[in-house]
């Protein structure tokens, strides 16, 4: 089974639509009914193709996403300190 990490970038009417982590050109969109998880736009995920099931595994990467808004809030301090 694959694994890969993609950012969740928005929902639409039907699809939710995420990128992959290190590859912006990869795409992946998902019905609405096969995203089985409780995550907003700009979440990171760990998504796991399950051949067995035909759909996916998702996962909240909370932690990382923690560590990389805490990096941005400081990098914006930074700035405002600077000014």
């Amino acid at each position: 089974m694959s694994t890969k990490k993609y950012l969740l970038h928005h929902f639409d009417d039907f699809f939710v639509v995420l990128f992959e982590k290190e590859n912006k050109a990869n795409k992946l969109v998902i019905l609405k009914d096969k995203f089985t998880v409780n995550a907003k736009e700009g979440d990171l995920l760990e998504v796991e193709i399950n051949q067995d099931k035909s759909g996916y595994n998702f996962k909240i990467l909370e932690e990382e996403a923690d560590d990389t808004k805490q990096r941005l809030l400081n990098l914006i301090e930074n700035m405002n300190k600077n000014k």
